[in-house]
């Protein structure tokens, strides 16, 4: 039995190669095809690209590496394999390393990139016999520190090589000619017989789609040049540069026209893409800005006549629906240059595609164009801490006493002096109002000194109540410390994409979020009443605890983020107060921080402090003259001394999210506490 024969591996048409040119260095990798993406960044003395292929050309042999420093370039290296190549390209330390130019021609990538030559070394000889000085190093004071903008970042560039469209690849005999003012369509003719082509001139179109007439000395063109010896392309292509018209050869046809980009005898090519990350809407506006023409259904509601449309849109059917007043009018719309141009596209709004119908290559270009835009916005975790630490501390003193002598007393009540001498205290304005006409009693049946007092008897000393010669007191002192601390650390995952979230649910665009944990209190009444006299109470609700909201504005390639805060603490104050039949009412005292746009770096902490709320009250009663002797004058006067305060501190740590290999927020939580685990691993 005969062994299988082996089979001869396919060998790749790719390899890299450098060149030397007079102001530059060029990295040429032959064999890559039509075409060719390259997406690519740059950092400090390297750069990276990523090149697409249209097909598998592979590399010729296998992963390569180059180097050479006297060039500027450390190492240049190629791999991968497919339709997907990493380059990387080190510049050699000292030297710049500058963003390259890239180009193709058809079947090889170049790269030129600019600076890269040898440099001159400079020797000099000291002539002791001529008398001169040295230059000696010399130091310089600082000069005031001026404003420095930051340092420019990297960005990830997208290069793909475009083909020229408007050049006709075409072959023939050399041409000598001389034209002056002479038609253009003519001119052409006579190309197109020399070379052995045939030859179609298409006019311009109407607004009813017919092909107008060529008028004489109207539509003409004339152009004038000159050529001796030149190429047959040249001098085709340099009749149509000069016409403003445009060519495309079709087999062994030549069509000329002002519009011939997407006329062709060929079948076209039409495919539909379904996008993941970017809008059907979106992408199709940006292909027509690229040169595309694309048809979208607008609906618009109408309020007077049901057949008027407005002015300046292109459509190509209406349809009125009589039960609600609308149109549903389809809109054509493109740039009138671009890539693009002969591109036709429509969407569809339900599963976010798009349909491209035109020439193969238009095809291949514009589904490289969405390649690139359909991409995945980045994600960030912002890891929040919050702390506010509240300290209060109250000091209070209070002394009172009271001393009898005779019918006389005197009272100290918490620093306040109360005093009265004689049996009786004096009359007031209530006395005189309330006294009654005089009534002297009889003097054999004095009232008792037990006997309450009546209107038209005066009000008895307090010391009656009191033994003679006594004395009382009272001391109270103490000291209130309390220390408070509010501990919050949520985790927030945001989107850079600022589209608008459909719905109520707490927020209105992707990009922002927000926490709000605390209770509802009844901060007012809104009070109404009705015609039959009804009282109805609307309470207006705050949350007393914690908000926080966030918004990412943007994550850039650089690992930097902006993004912005706003925390709200909250607590009730004080008790409840009444407000009629309503209810009861509370005050809630609030901190908040607006932070604004702040750009912190991947995996940093950004620590926001300084929102210090410190109060320090002093009240003291005291006596006149006495309450200021040093020692014994604590004994006439009373004093609360009050201190507090309040510190918040936020912590945020951004942490940007690797979608390629995974997440850990979410996936990897691990439960903090015994009675969470047996809660989340029963499920």
């Amino acid at each position: 039995m005969l062994p299988a024969p082996v089979k001869a591996q396919k060998q790749g048409t790719m390899e890299l190669k450098l060149r030397r040119s007079q102001d530059s260095v060029e990295i040429i990798i032959e064999g890559v095809g039509p075409q060719p993406v390259v997406q690519h960044r740059q950092t400090g003395q390297s750069w990276e690209g990523r090149l697409t292929t249209q097909g598998k050309p592979g590399l010729r042999r296998g992963p390569q590496q180059v180097s050479m420093p006297e060039l500027g370039l450390q190492s240049v290296s190629l791999a991968g394999s497919g339709e997907s190549y990493q380059l990387n390209v080190e510049g050699v330390a000292g030297r710049p390393l500058l963003e390259p130019l890239v180009s193709a021609d058809g079947r090889n990538l170049i790269l030129s990139f600019p600076g890269l030559t040898t440099q001159a070394e400079q020797t000099g000889r000291l002539d002791l016999r001529t008398p001169g000085r040295v230059p000696q190093a010399s130091y310089v004071p600082s000069l005031r520190q001026r404003a420095v903008a930051p340092p420019l970042g990297d960005m990830a560039v997208g290069t793909m090589v475009l083909s020229n469209r408007s050049f006709v690849q075409v072959s023939g005999p050399s041409v000598t000619l001389t034209l002056n003012n002479a038609p253009a369509k003519d001119a052409l003719m006579s190309l197109a017989r020399l070379g052995g082509y045939g030859y179609i001139y298409v006019g311009e179109a109407d607004s009813s789609g017919t092909a107008t007439a060529i008028k004489a000395g109207g539509d003409s063109r004339p152009v004038s040049m000159s050529f001796q010896n030149e190429s047959y392309a040249r001098a085709l292509n340099g009749v149509l540069l000069a016409s403003g018209l445009q060519g495309k050869v079709d087999g062994r046809t030549l069509i000329v026209g002002s519009g011939v980009a997407a006329k062709t005898f060929g079948p076209q090519v039409s495919k539909v893409y379904r996008l993941n990350q970017a809008s059907a809407s979106s992408a199709a506006d940006y292909l027509a800005s690229l040169g595309a023409s694309i048809s979208k259904v607008n609906v618009l509601s109408i309020t007077g006549a049901a057949n008027s449309s407005p002015s300046g849109v292109t459509q190509a059917s209406n349809q009125t629906s009589s039960a609600n007043n609308s149109i549903s009018q389809v809109e054509t719309y493109g740039a009138s240059v671009g890539p693009l141009k002969g591109l036709t596209g429509a969407t569809d709004s339900r599963l976010q595609t798009i349909t491209l119908v035109g020439d193969s290559n238009l095809i291949t270009i514009a589904e490289s164009y969405l390649k690139q835009i359909d991409l995945r916005s980045r994600q960030v975790a912002l890891s929040v801490k919050i702390l506010d630490v509240n300290l209060d501390n109250v000091q209070g003193m209070d002394n009172s006493f009271s001393l009898r002598f005779g019918n006389n007393l005197i009272v100290n009540d918490q620093g306040k002096l109360l005093a009265a001498f004689g049996r009786n205290l004096p009359a007031n304005e209530g006395s005189f109002i309330s006294a009654p006409a005089e009534t002297p009693a009889p003097a054999e049946t004095p009232a008792p000194a037990d006997t309450p007092a009546s209107a038209d008897t005066p009000t008895p000393n307090p010391a009656l109540n009191y033994p003679d010669q006594a004395f009382y007191d009272f001391l109270k002192a103490q000291i209130v410390s309390s220390n408070t601390k509010i501990m919050a650390s949520p985790t927030l995952i945001l989107s850079e994409s600022s589209e608008s979230i459909p719905g109520e649910i707490g927020r209105d665009n992707a990009n922002e979020a927000f926490v709000r944990l605390g209770d509802k209190v009844v901060t007012a009444f809104s009070v109404t009443s009705d015609a039959n006299g009804n009282i109805f109470c609307e309470p207006t609700f705050e949350t007393a605890g914690l908000s926080l909201g966030a918004m990412v504005s943007k994550i850039d390639d650089n690992g930097f983020v902006t993004f912005t805060l706003e925390p709200n603490l909250s607590a009730e104050v004080g008790e409840p107060v009444r407000q009629g039949e309503c209810g009861d009412i509370k005050t809630v005292n609030e901190r908040i921080l607006e932070t604004g746009a702040v750009r912190v770096r991947d995996g940093q902490t950004l620590i926001l402090t300084g929102v210090i709320s410190d109060s320090d009250s002093d009240v003291v009663t005291k006596w006149p003259i006495l309450g200021d002797i040093p020692v014994i004058g604590q004994f006439f006067r009373s004093s609360t001394r009050t201190k507090k305060k309040s510190e918040l501190v936020i912590m945020v740590t951004p942490r940007i999210i690797n979608d390629e290999q995974g997440a850990t927020y979410g996936y990897g939580y691990r439960p903090s506490t015994s009675a969470s685990r047996n809660l989340i691993y029963r499920q």
